[in-house]
């Protein structure tokens, strides 16, 4: 009796192995790794031993990159490479290449605020303190008090989004007003290049490159400059199941 539980289980053990899902792994990874809230992913076909897909779509909803909640991330990737299916469930997975990736990530007025807020800047005792920004069409504006040395220095500024190396996300060109004008220029810009960049989708480890901003009421937009599409029919993943 005891061989035939044994050998029962032997059979579970080795069916389970053979029904795992190597794109539950990816999803799992992602879920895992970025603290994502809400996430699907669809394929046209299971990848192969490799790691290739010939198309894939994820959506992911409330991810963590470097304690900055971005809103919402999904990519559109064909012809891609990721390492091989054995790693994922160890929490190794690394996107090598595709040979066209669409995406575009939102980001939100209260998430950059608390970004900030959580962050202390500055080796030498300086850093940032109540500061808020607003997102508006028209642009950026934003205030707070930088601590420099024994000067509490109050700077308002007004500026836009640009993208660096298609994954840094920086102020653009801000206009600055402190509240002390005889302040030397390398205080104002200390204080600034401390809160860039905004964010770093470097973190983020998909080879996507962005191009385009839009700004909305609260809200920044983040694209490439074709829009990610879903897949129409496939296999659909999902987290929570």
């Amino acid at each position: 009796m005891r061989k035939v539980i044994c050998a029962g289980l032997l059979v579970l053990m080795l069916a389970g192995v053979s029904c795992a899902d190597p794109v539950d792994d990816l999803l799992s990874y992602y879920v895992g790794k970025f603290g994502v809230e809400k996430g699907e992913i669809f394929v046209d076909a299971l990848p192969d031993s490799t790691g290739h897909f010939s198309d894939i779509y994820m959506k992911l909803t409330g991810l963590m990159i470097e304690n900055f909640r971005v809103n919402e991330i999904t990519v559109r990737m064909r012809d891609v490479q990721f390492n091989e299916p054995s790693e994922w469930a160890k929490g190794n997975v690394e996107c090598k290449s595709a040979i066209s990736i669409q995406s575009i990530a939102s980001i939100r007025e209260n998430d950059v605020n608390k970004a900030i807020k959580d962050r202390t800047f500055g080796d030498d005792g300086s850093e940032w303190h109540d500061m808020s920004m607003e997102i508006k069409p028209s642009g950026l504006s934003g205030r707070g008090y930088y601590r420099f040395g024994f000067l509490d220095i109050l700077i308002e500024a007004t500026s836009k989004f640009k993208i660096v190396k298609g994954k840094e996300i920086w102020l653009k060109d801000p206009q600055v007003k402190i509240n002390r004008m005889d302040l030397p220029d390398y205080v104002t810009r200390k204080a600034l290049a401390d809160i860039q960049p905004i964010l770093d989708l470097n973190r983020f480890p998909l080879p996507m490159t962005l191009h385009k901003v839009e700004l909305k009421q609260g809200v920044a937009t983040l694209s490439t400059r074709t829009l990610p599409k879903p897949i129409k029919a496939g296999l659909r993943y999902t987290y929570p199941k």
